[in-house]
């Protein structure tokens, strides 16, 4: 690009819109949105070294922001609580709650690779001495992926359709017709027809521990 047409393009540059862009409009909590278009405003000025370590931190901030948003005591079970800055540790837990499971092995492990390349690298540019704008804004793109990447999980888990297929036609085009619950009103049945052949699938809910706190999948009735 010359400099006249990143000129103009800077003209029309809305941080908002490159936050949506690169999280395909996930529904971000409010204050990871309004942090996310902050940093994606600096970016646009940012010109001296002091402004790329600045964007640097703000992007570590957003990390930690990030982990307490998604981070709930719970998740750590019986074991140690992390420290209330420590988003990788609270990433991990979050992760391990509700991503069980080996048909889970694979999304695990890009997340857990995404996330601590992610945070390494907003530390590295908050004390580097030589990056330049192209360095600080992948760690700005990086960074607002990886918020959409976790609100992307979230969501999957209290989607409560999406990991289901027909049990006939295998197709995921289901809607829910019926539910059975318990006096608590906890769901202990979902009945799924599917769109393409109208058949009827019954997904099981385990019955809640209430002892200890665990994230439950529905398991597919054959």
């Amino acid at each position: 690009m010359g400099l006249m047409e990143k000129m103009n393009a800077s003209i029309d540059y809305k941080p908002e819109e490159f936050v949506e862009a690169i999280t395909l409009n996930s529904d971000i909590a409010p204050q990871l949105f309004r942090k996310l278009k902050s940093v994606a405003t600096l970016i646009d000025s940012a010109v001296e070294i002091e402004d790329f370590q600045s964007i640097g931190v703000q992007c570590r901030e957003i990390l930690i922001e990030l982990g307490n948003s998604i981070y709930s005591a719970d998740m750590a079970g019986d074991g140690e609580q992390p420290q209330a800055s420590n988003f990788k540790r609270k990433a991990e837990l979050f992760v391990q709650f509700y991503l069980v499971g080996s048909e889970n092995s694979d999304y695990r492990s890009i997340i857990k690779k995404l996330t601590e390349a992610t945070w390494d690298y907003a530390c590295k540019i908050t004390h580097s001495i030589s990056a330049t704008f192209y360095e600080t804004s992948t760690c700005v793109t990086l960074c607002t992926s990886l918020v959409g990447v976790y609100e992307n999980i979230r969501q999957k888990v209290f989607d409560p359709i999406s990991q289901y297929k027909c049990r006939s036609c295998k197709s995921k085009k289901l809607k829910i017709v019926n539910d059975e619950t318990t006096e608590d009103g906890i769901v202990k049945k979902l009945f799924l027809q599917c769109e393409e052949c109208e058949g009827i699938t019954e997904v099981v809910f385990e019955e809640y521990n209430t002892s200890k706190s665990q994230y439950i999948k529905g398991i597919e009735q054959e």
